[in-house]
């Protein structure tokens, strides 16, 4: 899941941490958390000798398998009533059926251009709009899509897309400009979004099938509004940036709200809110790839099928083609939002120019349906999937003994003692631990909301699950800071290895979080290690980039004045430059936790187990009663998370 932050001010992020007080406020605070820990230690070995008493078992079930068994008398409700009650026969059924239109006809428009013609319009267009760099690019994903095998998936993943994407905007922007005019509504909203954002994709997936039933109605809709929350938020910071002044002369010069809107206020926002409409598209690809477990199809469906068979090499095939469609969406719209310069056309040449292009399309169009092109035949494709599968092998044979033993001690070393600290210690004193960390780092209103997440995990059933779900995200939290905070140093450190890095970064934070799988099963197999493994790897860009910029954003004064009293480089690092950039490490180990748990999640696909398998189960086995707890306590889980790992930025504190 990827997500959107609102940047940290200047002093939240500059001036945090930096006096004795609040370092040691800080370290006081590692500290108590530190005891809590030790209080659970405890507990666990009380409880295991005393012999598990009642009072020290898992939390009880009884509330939660009757919440299950209401899910599932709602489901069938629907079932025997979708086609009676006016809900659905009127509401429902109705933007299912013209949804589901919508993806058809342009898939069939798509199919219709023939494979020549979608490559002609997407390459001029690209080239018109973001110049001939990104047109050879587009032409190169065309030649993916094609050559693999995979044009009519494809063709249907970007229909997909399409549909997705023009919801989202349509409801997203004007909702996001009422949220930069109305100071009432952007708080009533800011809440609602943040919640969107923290919820994993996953758990998206449930509701909407409840309501849409599965394959392109419901991913549409789910894709929609998983993408919407950029649009919104982007939107209204947009405009809330417009220069009051500007807006104020406006005025003074008797403009209409609606003038001011069209005039003044969209024009100068314009160029932020394309950007909003790229990480929207952006959002729309990773989520339409994850739509696959409903019946999405596409390219998202041949890399489920293939990975539920270990197939790496048809997993790749599929996966390269997603990147590339991935990353030359984010290239042309990034292009448009950026305002990168673009062919420049004379006022005299635009008209004749589009003229051109839009006959050089028409004849691609006929010339496709003449000799009956349609998709790229199968018979030109070529097959990389068995000698990805042949390296893969070898791969194996060559560091499978080193990565089967390195699975087996992350098992046996961590992930199974600290799951077995967490299932087998009592669920009141987890609750309480909880409460307690959302103390320490946010202050009471985050321990209730620490507390009561725990509590709603236990009602809805899923106890033992939940806490396996959350030592997988706790492990691969940690290692992902570390990894993190040492990269994103080292990048502040070498202009030379951060010039060579962005671009690393950029690519990764561009590939939808599906395709993490693809090597993580083809190095650990299938199981929970190549879940964190894929999570680790999703969740590092943001906080390498977030420590790096902290560290280079430290005022270069306070760093020479350190340096001229005899500063050693760790003393800079320690009691400088980490001290001041603490407010973007605190939203660092925030968008790393929330990633990782996103991923976690997603690591069903491949053996994980816990809360995203019994989602995936529920899908598969109508047993929307496991599946919608289960993504309910995935939420209550990324809520905990959200507020423990930013409480003290939230409250000010």
């Amino acid at each position: 899941m990827a997500t959107v932050t609102e940047p940290a001010g200047t002093k939240e992020a500059g001036t945090e941490g930096t006096g004795g007080g609040d370092g040691g406020l800080l370290r006081k605070s590692w500290f108590q958390a530190l005891l809590v820990v030790v209080v659970l230690i405890v507990g666990h070995q009380v409880t295991r000798s005393v012999g598990s008493p009642a009072w020290a078992g898992s939390f009880p079930d009884t509330v939660g398998r009757g919440i299950m068994a209401w899910f599932d008398g709602v489901y069938a409700w629907i079932v025997v009533n979708r086609n009676d009650s006016p809900l659905f026969l009127y509401f429902f059924n109705y933007i299912s059926v013209g949804l589901g239109s919508a993806v058809v006809l342009i898939n069939q428009l798509l199919n219709g251009l023939t494979w020549l013609g979608v490559t002609v319009i997407g390459v001029l267009v690209s080239w018109r709009v973001a110049g001939w760099r990104v047109s050879l690019l587009v032409l190169a994903t065309f030649a993916v899509f094609a050559l693999t095998g995979l044009w009519n998936a494809s063709m249907s993943t970007l229909s997909l897309i399409i549909t997705s994407v023009f919801i989202a905007l349509l409801f997203g922007i004007p909702l996001g400009i009422l949220a930069g005019r109305s100071e009432g509504f952007y708080r009533a909203i800011r809440p609602v979004l943040d919640f969107m954002q923290i919820m994993p994709a996953f758990a998206y997936l449930l509701p909407f099938v409840l309501l849409f039933g599965i394959a392109d109605p419901a991913a549409a809709v789910v894709t929609a509004v998983y993408a919407m929350p950029p649009t919104v938020r982007i939107t209204a910071l947009a405009i809330r940036e417009v220069p009051k002044g500007v807006v104020e002369a406006t005025t003074s010069l008797g403009s209409t709200p609606w003038q001011i809107l069209t005039k003044v206020q969209l024009p100068l926002a314009k160029r932020t809110i394309l950007l909003g409409v790229n990480q929207t598209i952006m959002l729309a690809v990773s989520m339409v790839v994850i739509a696959s477990v409903i019946g999405a199809g596409g390219l998202g469906d041949a890399i489920y099928q293939a990975l539920s068979k270990v197939n790496v090499g048809q997993a790749f095939q599929a996966g390269l083609a997603i990147v590339m469609l991935a990353i030359a969406m984010d290239r042309v719209t990034g292009a448009v939002g950026h305002g990168a310069r673009t062919p420049r056309i004379a006022a005299r040449y635009r008209l004749p120019l589009l003229g051109g292009m839009l006959a050089a399309a028409l004849v691609a169009m006929i010339v496709g349906r003449l000799f009956d092109l349609g998709g790229w035949p199968r018979d030109l494709s070529i097959d990389i999937a068995s000698p990805v599968n042949a390296v893969d092998k070898a791969i194996e044979n060559a560091i499978g003994g080193a990565t089967g033993a390195m699975g087996t001690w992350t098992l046996e070393w961590v992930l199974d003692p600290l799951n077995n600290l967490l299932t087998g210690t009592p669920w009141w004193l987890v609750v309480a631990a909880a409460a307690a960390l959302g103390l320490i780092f946010g202050g009471v209103r985050v321990a209730v909301i620490s507390g009561l997440s725990f509590v709603g995990v236990g009602l809805l059933g899923v106890w033992p699950n939940a806490m396996d779900t959350l030592s997988q995200v706790l492990v691969a939290t940690v290692i992902t800071i570390l990894l993190g905070v040492v990269a994103g140093v080292l990048m502040s450190r070498n202009d030379t290895f951060a010039a060579i890095l962005r671009p690393i970064l950029d690519a990764m934070q561009t590939l939808p979080p599906f395709v993490y799988l693809i090597p993580a099963v083809a190095l650990f197999g299938i199981g929970r290690v190549p879940a964190l493994a894929a999570a680790i790897i999703f969740a590092l860009p943001p906080v390498i980039r977030l420590v790096n910029d902290g560290i280079r954003g430290v005022p270069a004064g306070t760093i020479e004045a350190a340096v001229s009293q005899g500063s050693t480089r760790w003393q800079l690092l320690t009691k400088v430059e980490l001290p001041l950039a603490r407010g973007s490490l605190l939203l660092a180990v925030n968008q790393g936790i929330i990633l990782v748990l996103s991923m976690v999640v997603m690591g069903a696909l491949v053996g994980a187990g816990a809360l995203g398998f019994d989602v995936v189960f529920g899908l598969a086995q109508n047993q929307l009663g496991l599946g919608l707890t289960s993504g309910l306590a995935i939420v209550c889980l990324g809520l905990f998370l959200d507020r423990v790992t930013q409480g003290r930025r939230r409250t000010g504190a």
